[in-house]
C-alpha cells in the first residue's frame, strides 16, 4: 500500500482540475455572489487601500460596528491586494484565487485518501464529493469561507496525512502555520485550534522509528505557537488602535444572536435595569434577529463603543448560561438541524441554495414536499435524486462518526490518526454550536468527514468480500 500511496500524482492533478468544475458552472449561472456580510469586507479593503487605518476616537466614532474592528484583516488584505493589482477585473481574480485554494484542498484530500489506503477510484471520488456542496457557493462569493476552509481544512488533512505517513514534526509545523493564517481570516480559528491539538500530538509522535511520547508532547506546542503569535499580534494592534484587546467585535452580533431562541420562548435573558438590557428588551426582545442592528445603533447613540457593546453582549451570553443552562442547551439543539449531517454530498440542495442566495425563495426542486405534490415524471426523478443525495450525505456522516470505534475494535493502525481527525470535526461543532452554526462554518471539515466515511465504506465492502480490511 505504501508504494501505491506514493504514486498517483496524475490522479491528484485531475482531482484538482475536476474539483473546480461545479464552481465554474455556478459562476456561469449566477455570477459573483455578494452576501449581507460582503460590504464590511469590502469596506475594510477600501480602508486598507486608503492609507493608515483609523484609530482612537476617529475609529470608535465611525459607527456602531467599524469594519476595521468588526472583521479580521486577512480577507480584506487579499481583496485590497487584488483591487490594487487589477482595479477593474479583481472579482474574476478573487474567484480564481478561491478556486485555486479549494482545488489545492481537494488535491490534499486525494493524497490523504491514498495514505488512508482507499483504492484509486474511491480516493478520487472521496476527494471530489465535497465540491458538490457549499464549496460551490464559497468559491464564487465575496466571503471568507473558501480561503478559511482551505487553510483550516488543509491543516486538518496535513495532520492526518502526516500521522498516517509517519512524517514526524514538519506536518505539524505546516498545519500550525496554516491555522495561524486562518486566524487572520476568521477569528474563531483561535478557538478551533484547540480541537487540532490531539491530532498534532498523534502526528508528531508517530515517527518512522515508532511512537515517541516526548515528540507527541511537542506537537501541540508547535501547532499552537504560530496561532498564538498571530492572534497576540492582532490583539495588540487592535488594542493600540481602539484601547480594546479584541480579535474582532463580531461578538456584538453573534452573542446576541446566540440567545434569540431563548427570547422567542419568553425566557428573561435581558431582565436588568441597565442600558443594555433595557434597549435589548425593546429591540431584539420584540423583533428577534431584525432587532440586532437597532440594538447596536441605539447603544452607540447612547455613547457606547463597539468594543464595549461586544463586551456587554458577551457578558449577557455568559449570564444566560449561568441562569438558564437548560434553555441554552435546547438552543444548541435548535441550531443543529438534520441537514448539518448531510454536508458530505448535497448537489441538489446546493443548487437550490444558490438560487436562494440570489434573493429568490428556495426553488421547488429543493423542496421534497413540492416535488411530491407535483407528481410529474421529472419531479419524481428530481425527488429521487434529492433524497438519494441526502442519503449518501447522511451515510458518510454516520461512517465518519463511527470510524474511530470501528478501527479501534479491528486493531487497525489507522485508528489513532482517524481519532485525531474525528476530534477536529467535533471541535468545529463544539465551537460554533453554542453560539451560531451555519453550513459554511463547517466547510473546512467536509473533506475530512468524507474521507472517514469512505474509509468505513471501504472496510465494510472489503469485509463482505473477505478481502484484507486495510484497503
Amino acid at each position: 500500500m505504501d508504494r501505491e500511496a506514493q504514486g498517483g500524482w496524475g490522479a491528484t492533478a485531475l482531482v484538482a482540475i475536476l474539483s473546480t468544475l461545479p464552481a465554474l458552472l455556478a459562476l456561469l449561472a449566477f455570477g459573483l455572489m455578494q452576501t449581507p456580510d460582503s460590504p464590511t469586507y469590502l469596506a475594510y479593503a477600501e480602508a486598507l487601500r486608503a492609507g493608515p487605518l483609523p484609530e482612537g476616537a476617529a475609529l470608535l466614532g465611525e459607527g456602531r460596528a467599524p469594519a476595521t474592528l468588526f472583521r479580521t484583516p486577512g480577507y480584506p488584505a487579499l481583496l485590497a491586494l487584488l483591487q490594487t493589482l487589477a482595479p477593474e477585473s479583481w472579482p474574476g481574480w478573487l474567484v480564481a484565487v478561491q478556486m485555486a485554494a479549494q482545488a489545492g484542498l481537494a488535491a490534499l484530500a486525494h493524497r490523504t485518501a491514498r495514505a488512508l489506503g482507499l483504492g484509486p477510484v474511491l480516493a478520487v471520488v472521496a476527494a471530489l464529493l465535497p465540491a458538490s456542496g457549499h464549496a460551490m457557493l464559497a468559491q464564487i462569493s465575496v466571503m471568507t469561507d473558501a480561503i478559511h476552509g482551505a487553510l483550516a481544512g488543509g491543516a486538518a488533512l496535513v495532520l492526518l496525512w502526516g500521522a498516517l505517513r509517519r512524517r514526524g514534526l514538519w506536518p505539524v509545523l505546516l498545519a500550525g502555520g496554516m491555522l495561524a493564517l486562518a486566524t487572520l481570516v476568521r477569528e474563531a480559528t483561535a478557538y478551533l485550534a484547540l480541537a487540532y491539538l490531539p491530532a498534532a500530538a498523534i502526528a508528531a509522535g508517530r515517527g518512522a522509528s515508532g511512537f515517541r511520547a516526548g515528540r507527541a508532547l511537542l506537537g501541540p506546542v508547535l501547532l499552537l505557537a504560530p496561532v498564538l503569535l498571530l492572534a497576540g499580534a492582532l490583539l495588540a494592534e487592535n488594542h493600540r488602535r481602539s484601547s480594546a484587546a479584541v480579535l474582532s467585535t463580531s461578538r456584538q452580533i453573534v452573542m446576541v444572536q446566540a440567545v434569540l431562541p431563548l427570547l422567542a420562548r419568553g425566557v428573561p435573558v435581558y431582565d436588568g435595569d441597565d442600558l443594555f438590557d433595557r434597549i435589548a428588551r425593546e429591540t431584539v426582545g420584540r423583533d428577534g434577529y431584525a432587532g440586532i442592528d437597532p440594538l447596536n445603533q441605539r447603544l452607540f447613540e447612547a455613547g457606547l463603543t463597539a468594543p464595549e457593546i461586544a463586551a456587554l453582549a458577551s457578558d449577557r451570553y455568559s449570564r444566560a448560561w449561568r441562569r438558564h443552562p437548560g434553555e441554552m442547551l435546547r438552543a444548541m439543539m435548535v441550531r443543529l438541524p438534520a441537514k448539518m449531517f448531510g454536508l458530505g454530498f448535497m448537489p441538489v440542495d446546493m443548487v437550490a441554495e444558490l438560487y436562494r442566495q440570489t434573493g429568490a425563495p428556495r426553488p421547488w426542486f429543493g423542496r421534497p414536499e413540492a416535488l411530491w405534490r407535483d407528481g410529474s415524471p421529472l419531479a419524481l426523478l428530481l425527488l429521487s435524486a434529492l433524497l438519494a443525495s441526502r442519503a449518501i450525505g447522511f451515510a458518510l456522516a454516520a461512517g465518519a462518526a463511527l470510524s474511530p470505534l470501528l478501527l479501534a475494535r479491528a486493531r487497525d493502525d489507522r485508528a489513532w490518526p482517524v481519532l485525531g481527525g474525528w476530534l477536529v470535526i467535533g471541535g468545529h461543532f463544539g465551537v460554533f454550536l453554542p453560539v451560531h452554526l451555519e453550513q459554511r462554518y463547517l466547510l473546512a471539515v467536509v473533506p475530512l468527514l468524507v474521507l472517514m466515511g469512505c474509509l468505513v465504506f471501504a472496510r465494510l465492502v472489503a469485509g463482505r468480500r473477505g478481502a484484507p480490511a486495510g484497503t
